[in-house]
């Protein structure tokens, strides 16, 4: 009985401590850091100050604004298609997220849980 009890408070412990961990995967820039790479950035499009602000992504987003909000993808990869050489960004937050980029700008969102 005891090994029983044991066991699901590890089992208790280690969902809470993975809920933790998954939580603090994804840090939004602060507030300071925004303002400063708007600033060094006048040339950006509104969608992608809109995202940045917001902390979301959307379709024709530049890749540099990607890599800002969510820094080195866990695997890159280039796929050339008949129209274009496309790639595609993983990263592993709460749930797999894949981008498409193709000529520096997101063209697809695929996401995984």
């Amino acid at each position: 009985m005891k090994f029983r009890t044991v066991k699901v408070v590890l089992l208790v412990a280690g969902a809470v401590l993975a809920g933790c961990a998954a939580k603090k995967d994804f840090i939004k820039p602060t507030q300071e850091e925004i303002d400063a790479y708007i600033k060094e950035h006048p040339d950006l499009p509104e969608v992608d100050k809109s995202c940045i602000y917001d902390g979301r992504f959307e379709i024709g987003i530049k890749q540099e604004t990607l890599y800002f909000l969510l820094g080195e993808p866990l695997k890159q990869e280039k796929v050339q298609q008949p129209w274009a050489l496309q790639e595609k960004w993983t990263y592993r937050k709460r749930d797999q997220k894949i981008f498409i980029l193709e000529d520096k700008h997101v063209v697809g969102i695929l996401e995984k849980n």
